[in-house]
């Protein structure tokens, strides 16, 4: 049974939350339905379900499978994969949401990690962006105006955070061991860190004025992956 997702194709989907409703709980499996009702905080739970909502949602429009019917592995540090013995096992996908809104990316035999975050000022802090980030993007993060300093944090943020997921090693991969910067965007890495900057395909969103998100795709031997970013509504 073919996919229908072209082999260059990295489809990235993002929708603003309204509410953890039933037509969207109604999507989700058996265990992730359990786990939604032990949130302890409302939008706690409606990030939850709209995001896995709309990651299987996504997902069986690219194969014939009820978004309820499919069945994810993860790896040791948590990354998600389709667990299936058929073409449907080739979908890569990663998935994220923060406050009031959630993103998905799905590509075909190619790593792929997205983050979102909501931009909040209060939370731009110079220690947490010394612990976090490398010295470069530390430079970066102090040199911006002070009107732009919530945006460059969450820049960094979400491109780290993506690139991460994307290679599926979570807190096991040294976040100083990489930087980005901005403009141009690029990555580079610590010589020790077995990866090269031209393996990536990097990409900054605005779902919403104070929401960051952004892509990582690993790129294959062919064609220049097609990032293709939508919203819909959920």
């Amino acid at each position: 049974m073919d996919l229908s997702l072209g082999q260059d194709d990295v489809d990235v989907r993002h929708a603003l939350v309204g509410g953890a409703t039933p037509r969207l709980l109604a999507l989700l499996s058996a265990e992730e339905q359990a786990k939604a009702d032990r949130f302890a905080f409302a939008h706690d739970r409606d990030s939850y379900v709209a995001a896995h909502a709309l990651t299987r949602a996504t997902l069986s429009e690219f194969f014939p499978r009820a978004p309820q019917d499919w069945s994810f592995a993860f790896n040791a540090q948590g990354k998600p994969r389709v667990d299936a013995q058929d073409e449907s096992a080739r979908l890569s996908f990663n998935l994220s949401h923060t406050h009031g809104c959630v993103a998905v990316a799905v590509a075909l035999d190619r790593d792929v990690g997205v983050d979102v975050e909501r931009i909040a000022p209060a939370r731009a802090d110079a220690e947490v962006a010394r612990h976090l980030f490398a010295p470069a993007e530390f430079a970066a993060f102090l040199d911006a105006p002070e009107a732009g300093r919530a945006e460059a944090f969450f820049d960094f943020w979400t491109l780290k955070e993506a690139y991460i997921k994307a290679v599926g090693l979570g807190v096991a991969l040294p976040l100083k061991d990489f930087a980005f910067t901005r403009e141009p965007l690029r990555i580079s890495f610590a010589p020790d860190l077995d990866d090269i900057p031209s393996r990536w395909l990097f990409r900054r969103f605005r779902p919403a004025p104070d929401i960051a998100m952004a892509l990582a795709a690993r790129r294959g031997q062919g064609a220049e992956p097609v990032v293709r970013v939508s919203e819909v509504a959920l």
